[in-house]
């Protein structure tokens, strides 16, 4: 897959295959026949001349297969597996939902919004990225708080704090250790994708068109080691 959220039918279902959470099968069934429903062309059930057509709701249907996506992270499937990585990630790949949060006028390091008095890091002067909106969601119990970031060069990454302790545990990919603190480098939904814990909560960047390197430069970033200053 290319560094862009899912936009075929192929990707979307490699999306939904991807997710590592057992589900009712009352849900897996809603996932697959939505798929079926808006992309029969994977089946062979449309000629050639009319599959081109049904890229036009491609993006709605991927927004709706995220959406259960969290849905079945949600459940967790009575097995108890809790928040993944995947799950995490999805959240970081939906659109947000409320206005960017200021920069904190008594921190330019910092942004208005925090979890578990975690702050969020204020970019734009430091490295082109500004704050461009934010959601907040709950996956697997877990309360998820999103903040999205854009440069001027169509480049885009979501930020996800995950509340609550103990953290999430996350496995796959390269680990990475500066300053005592390891991060997790790897791919996934397309996405480039680091995970650390900040003050024992599981933090998650997942980048479109922004390179690892990149990525682990925000992520250890030392000015956001702090709490929130109100």
């Amino acid at each position: 897959m290319s560094d862009q959220p899912p936009r075929t039918e192929s990707e979307i279902v490699e999306l939904v295959r991807s997710i590592d959470v057992r589900a009712p099968q009352e849900l897996h069934s809603r996932v697959e026949s939505l798929v079926a429903e808006r992309a029969p062309a994977i089946a062979g059930r449309r000629p050639p001349a009319v599959r081109w057509g049904l890229y036009a709701g491609v993006p709605a249907l991927a927004a709706a297969v995220i959406a259960l996506v969290l849905v079945v992270s949600l459940s967790g499937g009575g097995g108890g597996s809790g928040l993944t990585l995947q799950a995490a990630v999805a959240v970081t790949l939906r659109p947000p939902t409320m206005a960017a949060p200021d920069e904190n006028p008594h921190d330019g390091t910092q942004l208005m919004v925090a979890v578990d008095g975690v702050p969020f890091p204020y970019w734009e002067d430091s490295f082109g990225f500004r704050a461009t909106g934010a959601r907040v969601d709950r996956v697997a119990g877990r309360k998820v708080t999103t903040v999205f970031y854009a440069d001027g060069h169509n480049n885009w990454l979501g930020y996800a704090i995950v509340g609550g302790t103990p953290a999430p545990s996350m496995t796959g990919g390269v680990v990475i250790h500066r300053d005592g603190t390891a991060y997790r480098l790897l791919s996934t939904h397309g996405a480039r994708v680091v995970t650390w814990l900040r003050d024992g909560r599981l933090c998650v960047v997942a980048g479109h068109g922004v390179s690892s390197r990149t990525l682990l430069e925000l992520a250890s970033w030392h000015a956001v080691g702090t709490t929130l200053t109100t």
